[in-house]
């Protein structure tokens, strides 16, 4: 009876694995790819006092 629970446990670890290897990457932030803002060449600054 052990040996059945036992096959039960390792198919559920084996599809909750598949799922989560599957599931879609969480995209990174703007901020991951942009360069900071004070490196950055604005041309619209010259209008600041």
């Amino acid at each position: 009876m052990w040996i059945f629970l036992l096959e039960a446990g390792v198919a559920l670890a084996l599809l909750l694995f598949i799922l989560w290897w599957t599931l879609p990457r969480k995209e990174k932030d703007a901020s991951d790819t942009e360069p900071p803002k004070a490196l950055t060449d604005n041309k619209d600054d010259h209008d600041r006092p």
